[in-house]
């Protein structure tokens, strides 16, 4: 995830972050679908102007319902979810306590696309809002992403109980997901 953060003060601060995640799901017949994901933040950085804060190792946690409708190969997904991440960052050369990084955040969102035998091709938006909580130089700052919302393009691909999906935003918060699925019966 890439993107720029707003903070007390009009400060802007450039964001580059890197997640693994685990997701549990259930998927309903009414097509109704509710989701747990639990993970680790494993690297990053914060560009304030001259300045570069490495992110730690941190937690990351999300909780989502999403309802499918379809019309024929058509299909559009909308969702609602919210998450956490909680981290710390430490000045790149400045030998200092690290400070705490935490972010919250509810989003909504829709896809739209359609079904070409195992593939589905779609497009996305998403729409977000939280805060963004910062100790930096050693005094609280609160802030926000400065553009709350995603818009991008993504696939999946079924073979059996398997399948794989790459969603990518290019525009708001910019960001590049891979994901594995497997379907339990």
């Amino acid at each position: 995830m890439t993107s720029t953060l707003g903070f007390t003060g009009d400060d802007r601060v450039d964001i580059t972050q890197y997640a693994a995640m685990v997701t549990l799901g259930h998927v309903r017949p009414s097509r109704w679908s509710a989701r747990l994901a639990l993970g680790a933040v494993l690297d990053g950085s914060l560009e304030d102007g001259a300045r570069t804060h490495e992110i730690g190792p941190g937690v990351v946690g999300s909780i989502s319902a999403a309802k499918m409708w379809t019309a024929r190969a058509w299909f559009v997904t909308g969702s609602l979810g919210f998450s956490a991440s909680r981290t710390t960052t430490g000045e790149v050369g400045v030998n200092a306590p690290r400070e705490t990084l935490a972010a919250y955040d509810a989003r909504i969102g829709a896809i739209a696309g359609r079904t070409f035998g195992v593939a589905s091709p779609y497009l996305l938006a998403r729409g977000f809002g939280g805060p963004v909580l910062w100790r930096r130089d050693g005094e609280d700052v609160t802030g926000s992403d400065r553009h709350h919302y995603q818009l991008g393009a993504g696939a999946s691909i079924a073979a059996g109980r398997l399948s794989l999906t790459i969603d990518v935003s290019v525009l708001g918060e910019r960001s590049a997901a891979l994901g594995a699925a497997l379907e339990l019966r």
